[in-house]
């Protein structure tokens, strides 16, 4: 709950109380989405008549008053002064001026919930704790907003699917972004709900390859991955594919091939038992054989219809293991072929 609290109260900022009669604040905060969907970069600005602003900072263990800011990569004014005492349970930022604005980096995981299908559902109230004077949220004092927009810019990797909030505003979605734009409101509850843009093409395999044993389809934030065991497409030490590997093989090819919007990345895994004397002279070592074994693939995909330019051909050996080289059960874990489905930005 660490990140949440830090996320939910240093973007959250409280107006000074102190000049009664102040216009509003007007508020932005836009989130940059990073590849991973866990991640953003943050940037808010306030503008009013206010003199100064606070910030509040949920008390932290261990925290000294700088290390609330240490994500922040710049807060406008660079003036501050610390408040450790005013508020039971907060440590304050107190900021001079009529505008302030800050970017910082941010963890989204403590906000977040991810389905097994790859779908996000970020909330920014999702710990349900409020100030000691009733404020969540996203929230002001001591007025309401009198306007504040909320905005969400996604990488290509990921699309919004719903996006919704506690209070009445009108949301306008362009291009890769949300917005919400608000007026006269405080107390902010949003939820936004993401996914990879390769949504469909995982739905399709993973029906398509639902049969078939010793197989993994997973969604990933910038893909699909097929996992196989190497067993399924190839005999022990051997590149030549099998039967059964040209029907599995077959099944990716025919959900692949006219999804233009799609590359392929083959990648070759083995586990680290030498190379047998036997076939050492046709694969020196296990890097011949995890990269004949990629290249293969490729080869009979591109004869079933996918373009070359889409494909990737990369060998790992033994270098990156899933399991334990030091039992049977593991070794046969890390012999795999991993296909990695991405998106390319295509029709």
């Amino acid at each position: 709950m660490a990140h949440l609290k830090k996320l939910l109260i240093a973007l959250c900022l409280l107006a000074s109380a102190s000049f009664a009669d102040a216009s509003g604040v007007i508020s932005e905060q836009i989130y940059f989405l990073e590849e991973d969907g866990r991640h953003a970069l943050i940037y808010t600005t306030n503008r009013s008549d206010y003199p100064n602003y606070n910030m509040w900072f949920r008390n932290r263990e261990g925290y000294k008053t700088e290390d609330y800011i240490k994500n922040f990569l710049y807060i406008y004014p660079n003036e501050y002064a610390w408040d450790t005492v005013s508020k039971n349970g907060y440590t304050i930022l107190k900021m001079p001026g009529r505008n302030f604005a800050g970017m910082e980096r941010v963890e989204l995981e403590a906000g977040l919930h991810v389905t097994e299908d790859g779908v996000y559902n970020f909330s920014n109230y999702r710990d349900k704790v409020k100030t000691p004077d009733g404020h969540y949220g996203i929230w002001n004092s001591p007025d309401n907003f009198e306007k504040i927009s909320y905005s969400w810019v996604f990488p290509a990797n990921l699309e919004p699917i719903e996006y919704r909030s506690n209070r009445k505003g009108k949301w306008v979605h362009r291009h890769n972004t949300i917005t919400y734009y608000g007026s006269n409101v405080n107390d902010l509850e949003f939820e936004i709900v993401y996914r990879p843009s390769t949504h469909e093409t995982y739905d399709v395999l993973k029906e398509k390859l639902a049969t078939e044993t010793e197989i993994e389809v997973e969604q990933e934030p910038t893909g699909v991955k097929i996992t196989v065991a190497a067993t399924v497409l190839y005999p022990s030490g051997i590149a030549i594919l099998s039967d059964r590997g040209k029907s599995v093989l077959s099944k990716v090819a025919e959900t692949l091939k006219n999804r233009k919007n799609v590359n392929i990345i083959v990648e070759g895994h083995t586990d680290n038992v030498p190379i047998s004397l036997k076939l050492v002279s046709i694969f020196a070592t296990n890097w011949e054989l995890a990269s004949a074994r990629s290249i293969n693939i490729v080869h009979f995909l591109v004869e079933k219809g996918i373009e070359e330019s889409r494909f990737e051909s990369r060998a790992f050996s033994f270098q990156r293991p899933i399991a334990s080289n030091d039992t049977v059960e593991g070794k046969a874990k890390n012999r795999r072929i991993e296909l990695l489905i991405k998106g390319n930005g295509g029709e």
